[in-house]
């Protein structure tokens, strides 16, 4: 195998070390290059889930590479704790569980028992990531960013503190079972020291703080891998650990995956952040040259997102018959604390005996529910009511048909079509690529600029929104599909939304575009070229900029515009 300048210089790097790889770059390749050059080492590699330990697991076993364990977080702190404790795990609670373990007094009329036993079990999780000694060392408010979640926070700040303790010492004393965070916190607080010459820390941008702990106390060599800009789970209270260590730094910036096109395409979206006060001050070099298509993928921000596109293409429009969801279906119609999309359902319609989750059925209607999801900020929950509020009762009849298309695991080859969130293709690539239009644009940024300044909005919330459209577009390997209204000013597609190897529809700068405005001031309007142009303006860009962008005249967009009578069709 022929390795780059780059990946020579990491492997031949001895101390600790920090790598920022770009998407593609070869990572796993560079981590087994770095431990066959260290065959008498013992040496421990952390992944970042069970799929990639089972792949490394596997590559390791094809090139009889012998003196490497692979662990995650998990399984690591696992071994160490709970062969040798009392401890009982189950993999969560609900809300109404937190509530009745914990003597929570409802309510009269509202839902303030539940908000509060959601916010305490995520304010458990919080503590259990983190490096803190005492739940009392943390601000639990600063991981909150809605308004309506924020302002519920800070009225039963006091409440919420004490809950989260009582919680966490019921799980010590073993008088209820624990959540398998709390097992990795118990490794941190442990200070174990573990027996390696080498920790390879795969990931880093989305490191557990906790874990990250555990690793710096090591005396072994240290090195940890990933890239900067795919930080997209702190939510999950991840932290960006190649921000934070003083380590020697190396890079990996060729990426085999995509193009330059595509590596041009998501270098601009990433400068976006120097608007936050960012400098991103990264290198993307696209050496792809793929063209085959075998598989083809929809991404999405959110669940909603994704099945509305689903529905769209399997049922209305009829364009595919055999789909693939990755991971399990079931995880895009039900929210994390178990309720399904069709108890929501059944409350918006007022049939509460047909509810089954109690939490749902706890819920006096649907109103107050959207209320629930905006004051503990869950995002799953949230996305259930969306679909409910677009498609009412078509619901049953188009997950029926969803399901009944949707292909199992060992056939998903025949799909025509996978779907999938940003988070679940995270480590994954396809060759052909579409995006939905939920991502966070430039347009976004622009409008709530005022709300940063302010101080109303976390700049790194914004950040890791850039963050999951730079992991969106580079999952493709030889074709982009974007809708306009996601290209940074300055960019624009000739001739169709697709950045395609095959084709050679490559993106374009904006100066390329004013050199063809002259030509096509008084050239004929395509209907193309008018769905472009209405894309463009219900995006909110301004008409010198759809001008750049479609190489017209700002007078000739002006007289389009108010042709197509846009003003008063949208506005």
């Amino acid at each position: 195998m022929r390795l780059t300048e780059e990946q020579k210089e990491i492997i031949a790097s001895e101390g600790n070390l920090k790598v920022n790889a770009v998407a593609g770059s070869g990572k796993t390749t560079t981590i087994l290059e770095y431990a066959k050059r260290r065959p008498k080492n013992h040496i421990l590699y952390l992944a970042f889930n069970k799929s990639v330990k089972t792949e490394a697991d596997q590559k390791l076993s094809q090139q009889n590479i012998s003196n490497v364990t692979v662990e995650t977080a998990h399984s690591l702190a696992f071994k160490q704790i709970v062969p040798f404790s009392r401890y009982k795990i189950r993999f969560d609670y609900k809300p109404q569980e937190i509530a009745q373990i914990l003597n929570i007094p409802p309510s009269p009329g509202d839902l303030s028992h539940l908000k509060l036993a959601s916010h305490v079990l995520r304010f458990a999780k919080f503590f259990c990531n983190s490096p803190a000694v005492k739940v009392a060392d943390l601000d639990y408010s600063t991981t909150i960013y809605q308004p309506e979640s924020k302002a519920f926070v800070m009225t039963h700040y006091d409440q919420l503190l004490y809950y989260t303790r009582h919680l966490l010492a019921k799980m010590y004393k073993g008088e209820i079972d624990i959540i398998h965070d709390f097992y990795l916190k118990q490794f941190q607080l442990a200070r174990i020291n573990l027996s390696y010459d080498y920790i390879l820390f795969d990931e880093g941008q989305d490191a557990s703080p906790s874990m990250l702990e555990a690793f710096l106390q090591q005396k072994a060599n240290k090195v940890i891998i990933g890239d900067e800009h795919q930080q997209i789970y702190s939510w999950r209270f991840a932290t960006n650990a190649l921000q934070q260590v003083d380590f020697t730094t190396r890079h990996l910036s060729n990426s085999f995956r995509f193009n330059h096109e595509v590596a041009h395409l998501a270098t601009s979206v990433l400068d976006l952040k120097k608007q936050l006060g960012k400098a991103p001050n990264i290198n993307i070099f696209g050496m792809g040259n793929h063209k085959d298509i075998h598989s083809r993928v929809t991404l999405a921000r959110t669940n909603s997102a994704l099945l509305s596109r689903a529905i769209e293409l399997l049922i209305q429009q009829r364009e595919i018959s055999k789909i693939y969801f990755e991971g399990q279906l079931g995880s895009y119609t039900f929210s994390e604390e178990g309720g399904s999309v069709f108890d929501i359902l059944n409350l918006y319609n007022g049939q509460r005996d047909k509810i089954r989750d109690p939490l749902i059925a706890s819920v006096p209607d649907f109103e107050q529910l959207k209320n629930y999801t905006e004051e503990t900020e869950d995002a799953s929950l949230k996305s259930l009511v969306e679909l409910v509020e677009k498609y009412h009762n078509d619901i049953p009849y188009f997950l029926k048909r969803i399901k009944e298309s949707n292909v199992d695991d060992a056939h998903r080859d025949q799909a025509e079509m996978v779907f999938s969130t940003v988070h679940k293709s995270k480590g994954l690539e396809y060759d052909e690529v579409f995006l939905t239009n939920d991502f966070f644009s430039e347009q976004n940024l622009y409008d709530i600029k005022g709300a940063i300044k302010a101080k109303e909005v976390d700049p790194k919330t914004i950040e890791e929104e850039l963050n999951l459209l730079y992991v969106a577009i580079t999952r493709a390997k030889a074709k982009l599909h974007i809708p306009l209204k996601l290209l940074p000013t300055g960019f624009y597609v000739e001739g169709m939304k697709t950045i395609d190897n095959e084709t050679k529809l490559n993106l374009r700068k904006r100066e390329i575009a004013k050199k063809k405005k002259s030509t096509k001031s008084y050239v004929h309007w395509t209907k193309q070229e008018e769905a472009e142009l209405t894309q463009l303006f219900l995006s909110g860009k301004t008409i010198k900029q759809i001008a750049g962008l479609l190489g017209r005249t700002s007078g000739a967009i002006q007289s389009r515009v108010e042709k197509l009578d846009l003003w008063d069709q949208y506005f």
